[in-house]
């Protein structure tokens, strides 16, 4: 059934690209027809996201609204359905060839739709003994490889990126405890962005 969702949904979101890619008057006069589609793997905002995201600022700035989902055979508990909001800001650009190599940078906010999080402490926990997990903030640093296509149809460019971050509950952790090690607060993502 989980593979079926998900099927589901990247389904919906290829038609939906086919029919509105196919009307130019769309494309020109609104505003609100995104830039690209984001495909995300772990960064604390799901095992796997995928979303829409709009480039602002000349290409200053990369915002995406994403849905993450981590099955129940990677969280060891429930499902996880996060709603997440990223930004990206590429420091500089390098071209290299037909290549643009950029540092990046950015933070999300992300909230947790299911059970396995709280907005308001429990009453079974005392008072003090843990934050609220329903929502988080995420920074992060990494790096992306752009690369326009020759002759595009449907997909005019790609982006390759690798971002390494950290949740802010880990790092107050990290300050608060000895025995939480830098290393262990962080963690990894890579993912791809397809422009039309």
């Amino acid at each position: 059934m989980k593979k079926i969702n998900i099927h589901i949904l990247l389904a919906i979101l290829a038609f939906s690209y086919n029919v509105f890619a196919r009307d130019t008057s769309l494309i020109k006069t609104k505003n609100w027809y995104p830039d690209y589609t984001k495909i995300q793997f772990a960064g604390n905002i799901g095992f796997l996201s995928i979303g829409l995201g709009y480039q602002f600022f000349n290409n200053r700035l990369y915002s995406e609204i994403l849905y993450g989902y981590v099955p129940v055979s990677i969280s060891r508990a429930q499902k996880i359905h996060i709603i997440t909001i990223k930004n990206t800001f590429p420091i500089i650009n390098k071209n290299i060839k037909e290549i643009i190599i950029s540092p990046i940078t950015g933070f999300t906010a992300s909230f947790e739709t299911g059970n396995n999080s709280f907005l308001k402490l429990p009453d079974k926990y005392p008072k003090g003994y843990l934050i609220t997990n329903a929502f988080h903030l995420t920074l992060f640093l990494g790096a992306k490889v752009h690369k326009n296509f020759i002759y595009p149809k449907i997909i005019k460019g790609a982006d390759l990126y690798f971002e390494l971050g950290t949740v802010e509950s880990y790092v107050l952790y990290a300050f608060l405890s000895k025995e939480v090690r830098i290393n262990q607060i962080l963690s990894s993502a890579i993912g791809i962005n397809l422009y039309y």
